[in-house]
């Protein structure tokens, strides 16, 4: 099979060109380290021959295919690995590998002779000892050992591994020099590896060294001294940024033509397959953040109390007044009087703690979906790489974040219900709440698919909760043109108005529709904007999923 080749490769952001003319050929089988001085464009590089990034101009050949259509095609044939891998940090090495596994796998391949392969991998990544271990308390090697295991599932026939040795002690980073150059000769793998650490290059088949993004040499490694006429790699590295020393102009190779090897590798399984197993991985994972679990139990039996809090007194019951004309005409302004002051307390009372829990539960919701994706980022971009169905990951977390705003938003309805004696449909009330509650998880499961990190979209969160008291209009009055901007994206507001209309065959509607300047949308509206809003947050962060990919340049 033939191995890697680089026709005229070139990489360019902007003005700057991180890759210019960069040509060469590697057989299958080798074992290649990449050299450099920092900013030379080696991860690009290593990067641009995954199919991670695509290239402004030439081509790469994968045996004798274009990286680009079998990076989307066949994932599973090209293994790529940054220096530090993305994982659970509560799953042990037995969990990440049996996932790995079940996620990369074709369902054609039988469970026994996936556990033999699996067997095979963890002796050829030399993991047995570690199989019970969690991932947090392994080695920075292991740690290493644990993510090469992980693309081995795969069987990839190229490997690219970025900075894999680096911060590895000299015994360490020797056996795993050892390790890539059995895994390349041993298993006929085309291994490319990124390092800084030099004094183990003599293990690999060849050196291929970049100076400001252009090739100087590409060759055994025992001759990169002999034609620099140094005594050490890093005597070469210091007269070419001395300009002691220039690189060639590039010559133009001729274009790649290699008839396509027969690859041995398989497409990953299908979303529907992968599904069940991203559910159970994420209800084990859950379970397993106690500070999680107990944030989630405070919070839904903690927000409730605090809105009964501020019905202690008990809502004040309106008089049936008598619509008829009092004969006593004194007796009836002061019974009038009497009812306006009474109405009026009732009524903000009435909105204020139908708002109240309304943002409570907004505050819930942001607290479901905030950080679900945004913690995971590396991880979705790697498993995106080698055929993660985003529609199957996404599925997973909308499950979480409804069954959990179901649990809030029943809970609030009884509760608020029962203490303050609310009239109308618990039903109706429990609907509005969670249709409120979900609709603002999902619109925090987008802003975690978005932000580049969890702390990043546990603020945007807050300040999107913060926002929804003041511009939903129930308790402070916005100019007309302002309410009609900012109304349709306010879920608070909706589900302010909805949690109203479902008092709307009893009197105390009456009093809060005369006393509130601010419009009350129909029940059935409300519902259905906050069911817009849960589809359109949905087809946003499956978007930002997809993009995540991005996450590994």
């Amino acid at each position: 099979m033939s191995g890697i080749v680089a026709a005229n490769l070139e990489v360019q952001i902007g003005p700057k060109r991180l890759l210019d003319g960069i040509s060469f050929e590697i057989p299958n089988g080798n074992f290649v380290a990449i050299i450099g001085s920092s900013g030379c464009g080696k991860s690009t590089l290593v990067k641009t021959l995954s199919g991670i990034i695509h290239p402004s101009g030439g081509a790469v050949l994968l045996g004798g295919h274009e990286v680009g259509p079998l990076s989307e095609s066949l994932p599973l044939a090209i293994g790529y690995l940054p220096q530090f891998s993305a994982f659970h940090s509560e799953s042990t090495v037995r969990e990440i590998l049996m996932t790995a596994a079940r996620l990369r796998l074709p369902r054609s391949v039988l469970p026994e002779i996936r556990d033999k392969w699996l067997v095979k991998v963890t002796e050829i990544a030399r993991l047995n000892p570690l199989l019970d271990q969690p991932y947090a308390t392994l080695s920075g090697g292991q740690m290493r050992r644990v993510s090469l295991g992980e693309e081995l599932i795969g069987d990839p026939a190229f490997f690219f591994l970025d900075e894999l040795t680096s911060g590895l002690d000299e015994l360490s980073d020797r056996e795993m020099m050892v390790w890539l150059r059995e895994l390349a000769h041993g298993l006929d793998k085309t291994v490319v590896l990124v390092t800084h650490a030099t004094y183990h290059l003599y293990l690999c088949d060849a050196v291929l060294f970049l100076h400001k993004g252009r090739l100087a040499y590409f060759g055994p490694p025992k001759q990169l001294l002999e034609r620099h006429s140094a005594h050490s790699i890093a005597d070469v590295l210091e007269d070419y940024e001395a300009g002691r020393l220039q690189v060639a102009e590039p010559e133009m190779a001729a274009s790649a033509h290699h008839e396509p090897d027969a690859l041995r590798t398989a497409p990953p399984p299908s979303g529907f397959t992968q599904f069940p197993i991203l559910l159970r991985r994420q209800l084990s994972l859950f379970l397993r953040d106690k500070g999680q679990l107990w944030l989630q139990i405070a919070l839904a039996v903690i927000f409730p109390l605090i809105v009964a809090v501020f019905a202690l007194g008990g809502l004040p019951q309106v008089r049936n007044l008598g619509l008829q004309l009092n004969t006593n005409i004194i007796g009836a302004l002061s019974e009038q009087l009497a009812y306006l002051q009474e109405s009026f307390h009732t009524a903000s009372l009435v909105s204020g703690l139908a708002m109240f829990q309304v943002v409570l539960l907004t505050l819930m919701g942001a607290n479901n979906g905030a950080r679900e994706i945004a913690k995971e980022r590396g991880i979705v971009a790697k498993e995106l790489r080698v055929g993660l169905s985003p529609w199957a990951y996404l599925l997973t977390k909308v499950i979480q974040v409804a069954v959990l705003s179901i649990i809030q938003a029943l809970w609030m309805a009884v509760f608020v219900k029962t203490v303050c004696g609310f009239p109308g449909s618990l039903v109706g009330q429990f609907g509005i709440l969670f249709a409120t509650t979900f609709a603002m998880s999902m619109t925090c499961l987008a802003i975690s698919a978005a932000s580049p990190s969890p702390e990043r979209a546990s603020l945007l969160s807050i300040y999107l909760v913060g926002f929804q008291l003041p511009l939903s209009g129930a308790a402070l009055a916005l100019p007309e043109w302002l309410s009609l901007i900012c109304r349709p994206f306010i879920a608070a507001y909706w589900g302010w108005s909805g949690y109203l209309k479902t008092f709307d065959t009893a009197r105390v509607y009456d009093i809060v529709s005369q006393a509130t300047k601010t419009y009350v949308a129909p029940y059935e509206v409300a519902i259905t904007v906050l069911t817009f809003h849960c589809i359109g947050m949905l087809f946003l962060a499956w978007w930002f999923i997809r993009r995540a990919r991005l996450g590994f340049q």
